[in-house]
């Protein structure tokens, strides 16, 4: 029974980090007007977003995975992404957004191992 509740679980991850994908494909795509709020919006934003995408990563890997194996295929993901809107000709293909992307998986990376932790406390206090 907890098996196939696991299944299902890592199923909605999977589907919910695919949709992510194509969406953040999708907008990272379309045109965007010179509307920038601050300097350096479209990196925070590159670096939240990968954050997320590792988080989803994270929960569509099986237990016991390495999280070391989202780092290749995000940041894959990430060069697709800069590639494709330097084929535009509306979008620039950015050095600075993959790095913007790497800060953001190892956010990510941070978050989950702050909460791995938290929940070992957790369980040592409950003993």
């Amino acid at each position: 029974m907890a098996s196939v509740r696991a299944m299902k679980n890592l199923t909605f991850w999977r589907a919910t980090l695919l949709f992510g994908l194509i969406a953040v494909l999708l907008l990272a795509l379309l045109p965007t007007g010179d509307q920038m709020v601050f300097s350096g919006q479209d990196k925070l934003l590159h670096g939240i977003t990968f954050a997320v995408l590792f988080l989803l990563s994270r929960q569509s890997l099986p237990a016991g995975a390495s999280l070391w194996l989202i780092y290749p295929g995000l940041m894959g993901y990430g060069i697709l992404m800069e590639v494709l809107q330097g084929l535009t000709g509306y979008r620039y293909m950015e050095g600075m957004d993959l790095l913007a992307d790497l800060l953001g998986l190892m956010v990510g990376h941070l978050v989950v191992l702050s909460i791995r932790k938290a929940q070992r406390k957790l369980q040592v206090s409950r003993l």
